[in-house]
């Protein structure tokens, strides 16, 4: 599945992850595989349930 990198900033920013979502602004495609996304935030530290729960699921 993909989402716009926009999303993805948007869901980093939510769960107070500025530094990766300003990362994500610059170095991610337009769009982005969710794949893609979630080890782009693991490799930076994002716990893959925050940003699950800021996106309003549950991991």
């Amino acid at each position: 599945m993909q989402y716009s990198r926009q999303v993805i900033v948007d869901v980093l920013r939510k769960a107070g992850y500025f530094k990766a979502a300003d990362e994500a602004m610059r170095e991610l495609p337009d769009p982005v595989d969710l794949d893609d996304a979630v080890e782009f935030g693991e490799q930076r530290g994002c716990n893959p349930e925050a940003l699950i729960s800021s996106m309003g699921g549950s991991p």
